[in-house]
């Protein structure tokens, strides 16, 4: 034991002191120092200096050399740790090496490694316990995305292999939340994140984490107490045992609550994924027997009174929990559902749910020929339009309404970022409703002669077939042009964000950024590299896709083709093509448009920005582009 002491203190020695402190430690120095310190202006720096009121600094460090002093007793104790520690506390966090003298600090640290207002994890109760697999799937998402100087490609093979693994390593016994949580991190980092291997392998996974979770009680929820133990339910008598039963009973409202918010993590990847990349939905929304999620203030809240506490004010409000079919059902039928932005985006995912089982009902009662026998086609589009129309509706409201609101147990958001993000995540999904109820992600992309798609080579009956959906029986209908309509509104909005009242675009600011570049300085700021926005880079393929489409469709390769000779020049035709083509105001007004396939900046420029980020799906996405502009510009070399 006396070898292990000299080894943990012997770096805090008098030469290596500076090593330990960190700038937590300096800042709380400081901030005792100038807070006696009636000279000290507002805001002025926080540089350490000794305090010219000697006299009220009544407990100095006695440590040789150090010259500190304090006027409480407290502050001299929790500096004297600093050269002589009690204990070394280190941060458990993967691949973090730092280290600490009070455990306040190191936990105020371990802050910075999750993000605030995780819908998935609870950021107070989940460190202390987490199971290794999930620290390991947090780290394989959140690790390779934090260096904005990362290899161009992240992920490989060997990654989530022993996850899976110890994961599934017993399928007989009762699954248990943590393998939830890890499952659907690490899905989401290998299909949003990764390699096309990986991303095919989570495709493959992700039904069996839907099968684990129908296996229990995950999409239809548990019996659990509803309400805190009272006082007089103490069954030995004893003064300790109500506390022990709330807490009992607290572990089991997060765990309950916790489960329930992973099944709908599953539900909006398998709808939204199905969406964007034309895979096959596994779930179906009348299986989601759950409450929606439950309000901010209880899931942050810290201990069973306060949860209690929430819970009679909400009452009292007349708040009741709303069910997840309930809310859907209230959608379609355009009344307001009360809720906060993840349950929002739950009900988003239950419409496109809806959207993609009712096109595939279409397509079977097309392939069998009996449209009039089964009632007809597209009699739904109308119905869950309109639902997607006032989804968006009662979210800005609830947003507008937000800033207004002073009850701290209303269904509110967070401030700053967190507020942007939440704005622009419903923009993204509003659009990629209407775009995906109009037209199929493969169509357009084996109509811009994409290879290979869903893990299958595409073969010429394939490409003639999508090539002759796409311009005999899409693009000169109505249906076209809401499609690609959104899709120019939703470019707009990205590319142009300043003249169509939406302002910056988010993004993560990359390390080191030099001078502007010249489409930084023409105007054009998006980089997709960089978006702080999960599902934004592929929307935007997606909708560049649709325009593409529409406009070759119709009116065919540029003629005559025009030149292009410097990014100025491009970042000009891109913004000219998206006010011009993209300012209509009604879908019927793009037939009217000439030059609808003028597009030609803008391919070139989404190009260049797809193949600089760390996502191999989008390299693929920059190499279909340049297939596009080959068709479009024949003959010229960008």
């Amino acid at each position: 034991m006396e070898t292990q002491e000299q080894e943990i203190t012997s770096p805090l020695s008098d030469e290596n002191r500076g090593r330990r402190r960190t700038r937590d430690d300096e800042h709380l120095d400081d901030q005792d120092t100038q807070a006696d310190d009636g000279d000290a202006p507002p805001g002025s720096s926080r540089k350490r200096r000794r305090s010219r009121k000697g006299l009220d600094k009544k407990f100095e460090c006695p440590h040789e050399g150090c010259g500190k002093s304090y006027s409480r007793a407290e502050h001299l104790y929790r500096h004297q740790l600093n050269h002589n520690p009690k204990q070394i506390y280190h941060c458990d966090f993967p691949d973090c090496q730092r280290s600490f003298v009070r455990q306040d600090l190191c936990a105020r640290h371990k802050e910075r490694h999750t993000a605030r207002g995780s819908q998935l994890l609870r950021k107070d109760t989940f460190m202390h316990n987490l199971n290794p697999i999930v620290t390991n799937a947090m780290a394989n998402k959140n690790g390779k995305l934090g260096n904005s100087q990362a290899s161009p490609v992240v992920g490989g093979p060997e990654i989530g292999y022993p996850d899976r693994t110890d994961t599934n390593g017993s399928p007989t016994l009762q699954v248990a939340l943590w393998v939830f949580q890890a499952l659907i991190l690490l899905e989401c980092f290998e299909k949003m994140y990764s390699t096309r291997p990986l991303h095919e392998r989570a495709h493959i996974h992700h039904a069996t984490t839907l099968t684990l979770m129908r296996r229990g009680s995950s999409l239809i929820g548990r019996s659990a107490m509803d309400s805190p133990p009272s006082v007089k339910d103490g069954r030995n008598g004893s003064v300790s045992s109500p506390t022990n039963a709330q807490e009992e009973w607290w572990r089991h409202w997060i765990s309950n609550e916790a489960t329930r918010r992973a099944a709908f993590a599953a539900f909006v990847i398998d709808s939204i994924h199905a969406t964007m990349f034309g895979h096959s939905a596994v779930m179906v929304a009348h299986e989601m027997r759950l409450p929606l999620p439950c309000d901010e203030a209880l899931w942050s809240a810290t201990s069973a009174q306060e949860v209690g506490r929430v819970e009679a004010s909400l009452a009292s409000n007349g708040v009741k929990p709303t069910t997840f079919l309930d809310g859907l059902k209230k959608t379609l039928s355009g009344s307001a559902v009360r809720t906060n932005s993840f349950g929002r985006t739950i009900l988003m995912a239950g419409l496109l749910s809806v959207s993609w089982h009712m096109n595939q009902r279409d397509l079977q009662v097309s392939s069998l020929g009996a449209s009039s026998a089964l009632g007809g086609r597209d009699k739904w589009r109308g119905s869950l339009t309109r639902a997607f129309d006032f989804w968006k509706q009662d979210f800005d409201a609830s947003l507008s309404k937000n800033g207004e609101l002073t009850n701290p147990t209303a269904f509110a958001y967070s401030n700053g970022l967190v507020d942007d993000n939440v704005f622009e995540s419903r923009t993204v999904l509003h659009h990629l409703a209407h775009m995906a109820m109009h037209v199929d992600i493969v169509d357009c992309q084996i109509y811009a002669g994409a290879p290979r798609l869903l893990g299958r080579s595409i073969t010429p009956q394939d490409y003639a077939g999508a090539q002759r959906r796409m311009k005999e029986s899409w693009a000169p209908t109505a249906r076209a042009r809401d499609a690609t309509f959104y899709a120019l509104r939703f470019l707009s909005q990205v590319l142009l964000p300043h003249e169509n009242g939406s302002g910056k675009i988010h993004t993560r600011a990359p390390a080191g950024q030099g001078p502007q570049s010249v489409e930084q300085a023409a105007g054009f700021t998006y980089s997709a590299r960089d978006d702080s926005l999960l599902n934004r880079p592929w929307v935007l393929y997606f909708a560049t896709l649709i325009v593409w489409s529409y406009g070759y469709a119709l009116d065919g390769p540029i003629d005559p083709v025009y030149q292009l000779d410097s990014r100025e020049d491009m970042v000009r035709d891109m913004q000219g093509f998206l006010r011009r083509v993209g300012g209509v105001r009604a879908p019927d007004a793009l037939v009217k448009i000439q030059d609808r396939n003028a597009c030609l900046g803008m391919l070139i420029l989404l190009r260049d920005m797809f193949k600089k980020t760390r996502w191999e799906l989008l390299h693929e996405a920059s190499n279909l582009l340049q297939r596009c502009i080959e068709m479009l510009a024949p003959g010229c070399t960008y």
